[in-house]
């Protein structure tokens, strides 16, 4: 009888780890937003890089025709706020956009389940 009961709780375990394992489609979810959220970060970096880029060869520029006259401060400045929103929208608000996104989701779903 102990031999019996045992095999039942391996085989129990046994389904425990299966159910742990994502299905397809939760595996092609996360994929889906593994993949958006890596292309968000890499158009960050990509603008960080040509922002960096282009305002080195402006302040080369400013410090080379008009020393006297630092007027590199104001594409400096436009384009760092524009930099600093670009950074705030896709690495603060995409979180906030996905848990809104599901909850609306799983609304909409529970909405439409037969009662």
């Amino acid at each position: 009888m102990e031999q019996h009961e045992h095999e039942q709780a391996v085989e129990s375990n046994t389904d425990l780890c299966q159910q742990d394992e994502p299905t397809l489609e939760e595996k092609k979810e996360i994929y889906a937003r593994a993949l958006c959220r890596a292309r968000m970060k890499m158009a960050l970096y990509i603008h960080a890089t040509v922002f960096v880029s282009v305002i080195l060869l402006l302040i080369v520029i400013n410090l080379l025709t008009t020393p006297g006259n630092l007027w590199v401060v104001w594409p400096f400045l436009g384009w760092g706020i524009g930099l600093l929103l670009h950074w705030f929208f896709s690495a603060k608000l995409a979180g906030i956009y996905e848990n809104i996104k599901d909850k609306e989701i799983a609304r909409q779903l529970e909405l439409r389940k037969p009662q």
